[in-house]
């Protein structure tokens, strides 16, 4: 038995794991069996990923303040926290424990498409993008900070493949799935929010800003394959759809299925805005797909 510690597994990626853990696990006469832990009263499901069984357990604890790590053999960090700082007090506390420990256990990083700083071009952004701190405070707001905390993480972990350890990063973009729509801050979570509760669904976008979306079961096994790849040379994957779509259309296609206008705001940007990634480097190396349909999730929760 494999055992996987996610780091983090309070908020939108924890979540998506344990939803994927337990998915189906109701129906009748499934093969895989259920695990008779129970952690605060629910049961995980053992994946099966490449022949190999992990079972999923959550660290309920600050990250910063914990002095031992449960034993495992692999972990995902993706604590995270709106202050900055504690952020790195987080990575820092978690660097000096791991150090202490077994150097067989893979380690995953879950860091942000955020890092390579706004994209003024219609390309697709790679992971052999230059990064550059003027690009990077061309962001808006918090997304400044934001982007130079994970790039100063992704440093800190990097440092750990240096003295042996298995390291892999994950660059993630843009997702969809119901964990998603708890969350305000996405232009999809409101334009749905606007479709099921407005009477006019309203942008602040022309068609100069694109996003693309991935399935919260796709970014699981996505994680789970790059996670079973890390080696000590490590690899910075992005993660997400590489497949462009506008705001504005992204808007129409939802007002299509509601049946309501879309009205755009007379202060609207030009700016090019093009966030969306390059994922050759994951589908060649590692043979990932884009399994999920975007439109599938917009119906089912247009209704």
């Amino acid at each position: 038995m494999k055992t996987l510690l996610i780091i983090g597994g309070g908020g939108f990626l924890g979540g998506s794991f344990f939803d994927y853990a337990t998915k189906n696990k109701k129906k009748k006469k499934k093969k895989k069996k259920i695990i008779k832990k129970k952690k605060k009263g629910k049961k995980f499901k053992k994946i099966k990923n490449k022949n190999k069984k992990i079972e999923f357990n959550y660290i309920k604890k600050n990250i910063k303040k914990i002095k031992k790590l449960p034993e495992c053999d692999y972990i995902i960090y993706a604590a995270n926290s709106s202050n900055n700082k504690e952020n790195i007090d987080g990575i820092n506390n978690f660097i000096n424990i791991i150090k202490k420990g077994s150097k067989k256990i893979k380690i995953l990083f879950t860091s942000s498409g955020a890092v390579y700083g706004i994209n003024n071009k219609i390309k697709k952004i790679s992971e052999n993008k230059k990064i550059i701190f003027k690009i990077i405070d061309k962001l808006n707001g918090y997304k400044i900070n934001y982007a130079k905390t994970k790039l100063l993480m992704e440093k800190k972990i990097i440092s750990l493949s240096k003295l042996n350890y298995k390291i892999s990063i994950a660059r993630l973009f843009t997702f969809f799935g119901k964990r998603i729509l708890k969350d305000k801050k996405f232009a999809i979570t409101n334009l749905l929010y606007s479709a099921k509760n407005n009477k006019r669904i309203k942008i602040y976008s022309n068609n100069n800003v694109f996003r693309s979306y991935m399935s919260s079961e796709d970014l699981v096994e996505w994680l789970l394959e790059i996670l079973l790849a890390a080696g000590h040379k490590y690899q910075i994957f992005n993660v997400g759809s590489d497949k462009a779509i506008s705001i504005k259309d992204l808007a129409l296609n939802i007002c299509s299925m509601v049946k309501k206008k879309l009205v755009f705001s007379k202060n609207i940007s030009k700016t090019v805005d093009f966030y969306v990634p390059s994922i050759e480097k994951a589908k060649n190396e590692l043979n990932l797909r884009i399994k999920r349909d975007l439109n599938l999730f917009l119906k089912q929760n247009c209704n």
